[in-house]
């Protein structure tokens, strides 16, 4: 297939049913044909379907309050702009928007997101807290200061964040954001806060709101006991569950193991040479992603190892082992369908 053509701003990308290479980022839309290596998960996430249970654990937050009609219906399509700079996060809450009729365009970083607000209209901004360049905190008090113009004021943003903490909540709000949601993703409450914000901010176009006075919350639970791997999780995504996209979810189970060998290498490097900033960068992808497919485990791992780094411990000589322990127990738990680790990336992969 050929790549679609990039859209005009710098760093932007508008998803097409096509492979889109933008950059480092690798978007994957709608069509897709099967990998005959990932047939046995394909299989087994769809005979599971019919006799789920909420398969995601409750730490999201929502507005609380009543929103007219279920989330899951058909919604009223809305432009929203993704600012997300994990791939595999990207790629599964663009899918989920899409799944349900919304236009989609995606950034990977603050700055691009200034720029993209700027030039185009959208209805809603999912922003992720935690980025490279430019924090979802600081792009959200540039955008409220005017820095995109006008519609940058106003818009209707949601965070998007792998921190659960009262705290962390406060500080979106605190700089402008509308609504708090955690990571993994839940469709439910992801539907509802684009439903209701997106019929605020067409409802009330060029109106100033000072941090975020009318988002309201309510806390979830704590899920523990983490499990290895569940496949609920993936069998649960919208166009998995409906059969419209039934091989979705072992698409972007092999975009998480295309991931991780990096990732582990990056914290082993960081351990070696000390460098807790990059150590507590990788943890933090690494708990988002995870969490993101399933990979509670290893999910948790990292979560500790990200607040070990956060609240200031600088020994970091015993995190490889930790995750050795966890990428043993995710590949022997699908060793028998997965095989696409790559090896030569990180050599403990062998065990798989």
């Amino acid at each position: 297939m050929l790549p679609s053509s990039p859209i005009a701003h710098k760093g932007q990308e508008t998803f097409s049913d096509t492979p889109i290479n933008t950059g480092s980022a690798y978007i994957w839309a709608n069509t897709y044909s099967r990998h005959s290596q990932s047939a046995p998960l394909t299989a087994e996430i769809s005979s599971t379907n019919s006799s789920l249970p909420p398969a995601l654990p409750n730490t999201s937050t929502l507005i609380d309050q009543d929103i007219s009609g279920s989330p899951m219906q058909q919604q009223a399509p809305l432009h929203v702009l993704v600012v997300e700079d994990e791939i595999v996060n990207r790629d599964m809450v663009c899918h989920m928007l899409r799944h349900f009729g919304h236009q989609v365009s995606a950034v990977d970083g603050g700055r691009a997101a200034l720029l993209a607000i700027q030039s185009t209209p959208y209805d809603v901004v999912i922003m992720d807290c935690r980025m490279d360049d430019m924090d979802g905190l600081e792009t959200t008090r540039r955008l409220r200061a005017g820095d995109a113009g006008s519609a940058g004021r106003a818009i209707p943003i949601i965070a998007l964040t792998a921190q659960a903490f009262s705290t962390d909540r406060d500080a979106c709000l605190a700089a402008g954001m509308n609504d708090f949601l955690t990571k993994p993703v839940d469709i439910h409450q992801l539907m509802s806060a684009v439903a209701h914000w997106g019929h605020w901010g067409q409802h009330n176009a060029g109106t100033e709101h000072d941090d975020a006075a009318h988002a309201r919350h309510k806390s979830g639970r704590i899920v523990a006991a983490p499990q290895v791997f569940d496949q609920g999780v993936l069998a649960a995504l919208p166009m998995v569950a409906d059969g419209s996209q039934p091989h979705y979810g072992a698409l972007v189970l092999d975009m998480y193991f295309k991931s991780l060998p990096d990732l582990l290498h990056t914290i082993r490097q960081a351990a070696i040479e000390g460098d807790t900033h990059k150590a507590q960068h990788a943890a933090h992808s690494l708990k988002s992603s995870s969490a993101a497919v399933g990979a509670f485990a290893m999910a948790a791992c990292a979560a500790n190892a990200e607040a070990h780094l956060r609240f200031g411990h600088q020994d970091m000589a015993h995190l490889p082992g930790q995750f050795d322990t966890e990428f043993d127990r995710l590949c022997h738990k699908l060793g028998r369908q997965h095989d696409l680790v790559q090896k030569a990336q990180y050599p403990h992969a062998e065990h798989c």
